[in-house]
Order: structure tokens, then C-alpha cells, then sequence
């Protein structure tokens, strides 16, 4: 049987905030819902990134799911598979789970990324296999 939730607000200065992510350097991460924790399918966090850090290249081994950042703030350079792109205010980026991505804050001040990852198994993070090195993430 699925858990049932009743919904709720949720607000910034309820959340504690965690730093030192794996892959994550100079990124401070607020989970507002994670898929058992306040919902059922969805991962919402907001990415406070500071200038020159961001999310190394990875990609999601074994995984079935993507997701979608949206810039609330500041300027991210972005990879997606070969592809470079620049990513300001009010853009929305999508990354499949298995194809290498990542990105920068290129802007003075850094960057707030609002990442949103859905998935009807419940499993909206993890398996990331950052490219480069022997370094593999089981949650995000």
C-alpha cells in the first residue's frame, strides 16, 4: 500500500542545510522533499553554488529517471554529453540519467538551481558515476 501524505509548506529556514556533497564542491543543498521523505515521487532541492563551484560531469549508472534544473539566480555553464551550453535566470535545463552532465557557476556571486527529479519507482537520485575518477555517489 502507498503512504499517504496530506501535503504541506515547507520553508528555506526549516531545512538544515549540507555541504560537502561528493562531486558537489562549493554547493550548499537544501532538500525540501525527497521520494518517502514529505512525498512520494518527487526530489526538490534547492542548490545555493557558490562562483566556480557546481556539479561535476557524472552521469547515473543503472538509473531510469532525469532531471531538471531550473536557475533561479546567477549563470551556470552546462554539460550535457559533448555539449556546452550557458544557462542564466528563469532557464530550465533537463539532464537524462545516463548521459554525462554537470555544471559551474560562471557568475559573480555563484548561483541558486532549484533541481527537480521525478520517477513513478520512487528512485529519483543516485548511482552517480563521476567521470574521471573512481568516485561513485549513492544519493544526491
Amino acid at each position: 500500500m502507498e503512504p499517504t501524505f496530506s501535503g504541506r509548506v515547507i520553508r528555506l529556514d526549516e531545512l538544515a542545510p549540507r555541504t560537502g556533497l561528493p562531486g558537489h564542491p562549493g554547493v550548499t543543498a537544501y532538500s525540501f522533499a525527497r521520494p518517502g521523505q514529505g512525498c512520494r515521487w518527487l526530489l526538490v532541492t534547492l542548490d545555493v553554488v557558490e562562483e566556480g563551484g557546481g556539479i561535476e560531469p557524472h552521469y547515473h549508472e543503472g538509473r531510469d529517471f532525469d532531471h531538471a534544473y531550473y536557475v533561479v539566480a546567477g549563470e551556470l555553464l552546462v554539460t550535457i554529453g559533448e555539449q556546452e551550453y550557458r544557462a542564466g535566470p528563469d532557464s530550465l535545463i533537463i539532464f537524462p540519467a545516463g548521459v554525462v552532465h554537470g555544471f559551474k557557476a560562471v557568475s559573480p556571486g555563484g548561483a541558486r538551481v532549484l533541481r527537480l527529479g521525478a520517477s513513478p519507482t520512487g528512485e529519483a537520485t543516485g548511482g552517480s558515476v563521476f567521470v574521471g575518477t573512481d568516485r561513485v555517489s549513492g544519493g544526491g
